[in-house]
């Protein structure tokens, strides 16, 4: 009996090992940050049940509220720039390569290049050049005696936010146009050549055609790189430190984790509860945005 159970489920085997790896190192450890947020622990010594404590304090604390709301909504404000600015320009570029522009190839190897370098790497270099004292573009504008072109950069409330996006478009922006392009490939040249026959002009080809068909990848990139803008870290790390830069202008949702969970900023010593509520309250937030934009985005998909 065993062997003919053994028989009928094989695929059993091939499951298992996926199933139990992402079980111990995805599952049980949220589920174990949950359980962890209704302590007060700093990691070394007894646990102190608080329930929903470090929830309160999370949103109802007059110092730390503010300070979680504000980091909220910069990530709120990436997940827009997500939508509107960063996936169409994926869009678009891969568009172009798709028309074979002349250099199409070389531009595609300047727009990837980018994408393989580290993101700490592509900060630090970012700091280099728009460091207000001794980066690169303020010493470029001062030997030209360009003066009226020199500026804080990074240093500057109204400009730092905007300089961290277009430094993600330069770093980020290879891999949802290259996902992009190879769906566009991968429309069958039949559809193509009757467009062309029935006198589609190229701007016909494109709203009836290739957006509609782009869709299902234009869903993969956007819930990919929303999840990734609710949860960044490394970039406006480097680029304002653990503080969130002037004015907490680069302040995110990590960087308030890191600085209240091991930085000691809450009550003098590290508390890994209130950071695992900082956690579970972020898990649920891309839950929901993740669920309405996969509901949102289905109904737009193109029924083949």
């Amino acid at each position: 009996m065993k062997e003919r159970s053994r028989k009928k489920k094989p695929y059993l085997f091939f499951i298992a090992p996926g199933f139990i790896a992402y079980t111990v190192f995805i599952i049980l450890p949220i589920i174990y940050v949950i359980y962890l947020s209704v302590f007060e622990w700093s990691g070394l010594g007894e646990m102190n049940f608080i329930g929903i404590g470090n929830f309160k304090t999370l949103f109802t604390n007059t110092r730390i509220a503010p300070v979680f709301w504000n980091a909220l909504k910069n990530n709120l404000k990436y997940l827009l720039c997500v939508w509107f600015i960063i996936t169409p320009f994926q869009f678009l570029v891969a568009y172009l390569f798709y028309l074979k522009i002349p250099f199409f190839k070389y531009y595609k190897f300047m727009i990837f290049m980018p994408y393989v370098i580290s993101s700490t790497i592509v900060s630090f270099f970012a700091t280099m050049m728009f460091n207000p004292t001794i980066g690169f573009l303020n010493t470029f504008f001062e030997k030209l005696g360009l003066h009226q072109f020199v500026s804080a950069w990074v240093g500057d409330p109204k400009l730092s936010f905007k300089i961290m996006i277009v430094l993600v478009i330069w770093q980020g922006a290879a891999s949802g146009m290259m996902i992009f392009y190879a769906n566009m490939m991968d429309i069958p040249q039949d559809i193509i050549e009757a467009s062309r026959i029935d006198g589609c002009s190229e701007g016909q080809r494109l709203t009836r055609i290739l957006i509609p068909l782009s869709l299902p990848a234009c869903s993969s990139i956007i819930v990919m790189s929303s999840i990734w803008a609710l949860g960044v870290f490394d970039i406006p790390f480097m680029l304002g430190g653990p503080t969130g830069g002037v004015n907490s202008s680069l302040d995110f949702v990590n960087l308030v984790f890191y600085r209240y969970t091991f930085g000691s900023v809450l009550s003098g010593e590290v508390n890994l509860g209130f950071g695992a509520s900082i956690s579970v309250t972020m898990f649920i937030i891309i839950m929901i945005v993740t669920f309405i934009q996969n509901k949102v985005l289905t109904k737009f998909e193109y029924d083949t």
